[in-house]
């Protein structure tokens, strides 16, 4: 009813504003002024009755609604939320391996000899070795050993690009481990779930075929794939069935 009457009247206000464009007064009469007048007078007076506001104003309680509508809303969308960025960090701890062999191709094209992606799966690091020095029974041992050394008569080897880098771990993002990664060397494929393992990349650009899995504390997992023919890397999404296929929990 009140809505009708507001609506009536606007209407009524609206006409007069027309009729008045229409004969293209220079004034206002004092009759149009007075209807005018007492039809915005009764608009006030039934928004103060009804409690109708202006689109200016807002209530307490419209204020306390729309606050309670957001904070419902951010409470369900938190955990989406926070399951994105780990999936980020994931995704980027990944692509840091993945430049890492990028970087190893390069050089052993580069330089003429084999490099290496050394992992320690229990630490949770890895670096960049040169078979010039790695010792394939000891791993671990490449680990804060360069190429650059001095030599019997205290001649230094010929500094290169990998100079900076060669033996220096790099640790993975907090929360992010190495569960596994599997390795063919030969048409054999090895497992390793602890200790150390690598990846090679020879003169010729080649490499090992090459799985290690990433994964982070809410149980996602990506796998980095190393193409032994090409010794290019990728990344990807393992769903549960392929979890469950690779022997990984999740």
């Amino acid at each position: 009813m009140v809505n009708w009457e507001v609506l009536t009247l606007m209407r009524t206000l609206r006409t007069l504003s027309q009729k008045e464009r229409q004969i293209r007064t220079q004034y206002t009469d004092s009759s149009v002024i007075r209807t005018r007048a007492g039809i915005w007078c009764r608009i006030t007076q039934i928004c103060k009755r009804e409690g109708i506001r202006g689109a200016s104003g807002f209530s307490m309680m419209e204020i306390m609604l729309v606050l309670i509508i957001i904070s419902i809303l951010t409470t369900i969308s938190m955990p989406a939320l926070r399951g994105f960025a780990a999936s980020r960090r994931l995704r980027t701890a990944a692509q840091k391996v993945v430049d890492t062999f990028s970087f190893a191709r390069d050089m052993a094209i580069t330089e003429r000899h084999t490099h290496l992606v050394v992992f320690d799966l229990t630490g949770n690091r890895y670096w960049l070795a040169s078979s010039e020095t790695f010792n394939t029974q000891n791993p671990m041992a490449s680990a804060g050993r360069t190429a650059n050394t001095p030599t019997t008569n205290n001649q230094q080897v010929p500094i290169s690009r990998t100079g900076g880098v060669m033996g220096v771990p790099q640790s993975l993002t907090e929360g992010i481990s190495i569960p596994s990664m599997t390795t063919t060397f030969g048409g054999t494929t090895q497992e390793v779930t602890t200790g150390a393992g690598f990846v090679y990349f020879t003169p010729t650009s080649t490499s090992q075929d090459t799985v290690i899995y990433l994964q982070n504390l809410r149980e996602q997992v990506v796998a980095i794939t190393v193409e032994g023919v090409t010794g290019r890397a990728s990344i990807q999404d393992m769903s549960a069935e392929q979890l469950q296929a690779a022997g990984i929990r999740n």
